[in-house]
């Protein structure tokens, strides 16, 4: 979706997304609720969208991101991704398939690129040259990933962030991954 406005997607789910399960770019007033993911690349990418609500997903991705908001210049100028709640959701990194079937597999790690486990977290950044604002996630459990990772890398705004009732379990690395750049 791009340039998009009022948006709900509900109630479904998606099996094997390709690159992205859901793309958003610059996407203004987009409701995500009750979906169900089993992907082996990003669940959802969220790139310069305001007034963002996604609540009560499950989304497995072992590979990549969860939910990964972005600000880049996916618009042709610099757009923050802003006024976005995350509540009542769960992300996890199992094994392909393995999530929407109910087994709960965790055999094929190794293909992550840099070999550290799965990655299947929810993420701010890499992209974030339009600042990431007014954020709010909460009511969140994280399972055999990741855990949460704050990233601006090319010098972007990252404010008014709330995090809150978090529950990680199974953590492959760090909890919260902090990155910081110019």
């Amino acid at each position: 979706m791009k340039l998009c406005r009022n948006v709900t997607l509900t109630g479904f789910t998606i099996l094997n997304g390709g690159h992205f399960g859901i793309l958003a770019n610059g996407v203004n007033n987009l409701t995500i609720d009750n979906l169900k993911m089993d992907t082996n690349r990003d669940g959802m990418d969220i790139d310069a969208c305001s007034q963002v609500r996604i609540s009560n997903c499950s989304i497995n991705s072992p590979w990549d991101d969860a939910i990964c908001l972005k600000s880049s210049f996916v618009l042709g100028y610099a757009s923050p991704t802003e006024h976005v709640t995350i509540t009542n959701c769960s992300v996890s990194g199992y094994d392909p398939g393995s999530f929407y079937n109910g087994i709960y597999t965790r055999k094929e790690w190794h293909r992550v690129p840099d070999k550290e486990g799965p990655t299947g977290r929810i993420k701010f950044g890499t992209e974030s040259n339009g600042g990431l604002k007014n954020i709010i996630i909460s009511n969140c459990v994280f399972d055999y990933c990741r855990g949460l990772a704050l990233q601006t890398v090319d010098g972007a705004l990252l404010e008014d962030i709330t995090i809150s009732n978090i529950t990680m379990r199974d953590i492959v690395n760090a909890p919260f991954f902090l990155r910081l750049g110019v």
